[in-house]
């Protein structure tokens, strides 16, 4: 959960520009400037050397400022660090590098050499990305705050799956193009055992390789968390698990406690208005406005009014934070995107919530509502929103299997009845497959 700024335009206080993106790296702030651009980095070390950046060509000719993780980094070297891998693998490979990545990550590469900026989402836009472009005046930032105190007047958040390639100088788009490109035309496997072979491999890859923090996640009695804990002891990880009583399923939760214990710290966090009120503050006073963007593509509803800080959910993740890094644990496995991919907040055509899209009822033709707006936008931008600059805020790694590439399009490869057998119907299976408790066709968490 590093953060970092790009720009040309002068930066007269570093310490104000940089006051909330700081947080998301802790370990070390770096200001490097060539010429009349200045890159700004904040670490947080999570894998391998300690690294700070922007890291450079050996003849100093490309610079490059990365946010993430590059699960893949190994594939393409020996290299000490996955920041330390992209520049060669753009020399590689051009600006089409990103295509190579399995990772969650934002970047920007400039190659002074070549006359060339290259931005970068993952297919998710897991982490942030703004960017603002006035006249010759380029910025580019973890959070809008940062282009807003520079003096720009519109930053943009980037969307997801996407790269740019700008000429630096004269800062005109020369090409864009996708990171992944999902195949919703083809619905026809009738089993799961592809799906849970890509979860499985989603879960080694952010908790087992290369993992050098401890490891934590936020455990309701709902299915997406309830299917990472499962996991998580089936490979045998460490973790702890931080409960947040509220509206749970006790009975669901003594059960997975108990099933989870072999491999696993466990906590009940009371939901203490007290605490709660002093986490909403710390949250006011440390993390930036963000208004939601949520919306249903299927009415009028939407969310646009609500700041993020003011989310009963984002003041939920803050305590578990506070719980978290107090015990010393920086890498957060969230279940982000499971609502959002696997049932469109509905089952059967039922809207569990009002900013669904088609009520979870998955048509034969999947390609004729793909993407939904959930899929990339809306909800899923939103929430995500709300992992980053939550944990970011307490210096802590978010990552997201449930967002793995393979993961999604597996779940999209599966038949239509498949996809609509069961509520959450890929985590139905998974959790019953392993006799893990569960609340059938019951939502929780926060």
């Amino acid at each position: 959960m590093c953060g970092f700024i790009f720009t040309n335009k002068p930066v007269d206080d570093v310490q104000r520009v940089n006051r909330y993106i700081q947080l998301r790296g802790p370990d070390h702030t770096s200001e490097i400037h060539r010429g009349s651009y200045t890159f700004i980095h904040n670490l947080l070390s999570i894998t391998g050397a300690f690294t700070p950046q922007p890291t450079m060509s050996d003849d100093q000719a490309v610079f490059c400022l990365f946010n993430g993780e590059i699960y893949n980094f190994q594939e393409f070297g020996e290299f000490e660090n996955d920041a330390l891998c992209l520049i060669p693998l753009y020399q590689a490979h051009g600006p089409a590098f990103t295509r190579h990545l399995d990772g969650e990550f934002a970047i920007v590469l400039v190659d002074f050499s070549a006359n060339c900026l290259v931005v970068s989402t993952d297919v998710f836009a897991t982490k942030p990305l703004w960017m603002a472009i006035e006249g010759r005046r380029v910025g580019l930032a973890s959070y809008a705050s940062a282009l807003l105190e520079l003096g720009f007047a519109h930053p943009e958040k980037l969307p997801a799956n996407t790269t740019w390639v700008f000429a630096l100088e004269e800062l005109s788009l020369q090409e864009r193009f996708t990171v992944f490109d999902f195949d919703p035309r083809h619905q026809e496997k009738t089993g799961c055992d592809d799906w849970t072979a890509a979860f499985q491999k989603a879960i080694r890859k952010r908790a087992v390789r290369n993992v050098r923090e401890k490891i934590f996640i936020g455990l309701s009695s709902g299915y997406d968390s309830g299917s990472i804990a499962c996991e998580l002891s089936v490979q045998q990880v460490p973790f702890k698990a931080y409960t947040l009583m509220g509206r749970e399923n006790p009975k669901v939760l003594a059960e997975r406690h108990a099933r989870i214990r072999p491999h696993a710290e466990m906590e009940l966090l009371p939901d203490d208005p007290a605490v709660r009120n002093a986490t909403h503050g710390f949250l006011m006073a440390h993390v930036e406005s963000f208004y939601y963007r949520i919306y249903s593509g299927s009415s009028n509803y939407n969310e646009f009014n609500l700041d993020l800080r003011d989310d009963h959910g984002a003041t939920s993740l803050g305590m578990v934070a506070v719980a978290a890094r107090r015990d010393g644990r920086k890498i957060y496995l969230s279940g982000q995107g499971a609502d959002e991919i696997f049932a469109d907040y509905g089952f059967n055509g039922h809207k569990i919530y009002p900013h669904s899209n088609f009520g979870g009822r998955f048509p034969e033709d999947l390609a004729a509502i793909f993407p939904w707006p959930s899929f990339y936008d809306s909800s899923m931008l939103s929430y995500l929103a709300k992992e980053e600059y939550v944990a970011g805020a307490y210096g802590l790694e978010a990552r997201y299997p449930f967002l793995d590439p393979a993961v999604v399009q597996e779940f999209l490869w599966l038949s239509s009845d498949l996809k609509n057998k069961w509520y959450k119907s890929v985590l139905h299976h998974y959790l019953v497959s392993h006799d893990f408790p569960m609340g059938v066709n019951q939502k929780f968490g926060f």
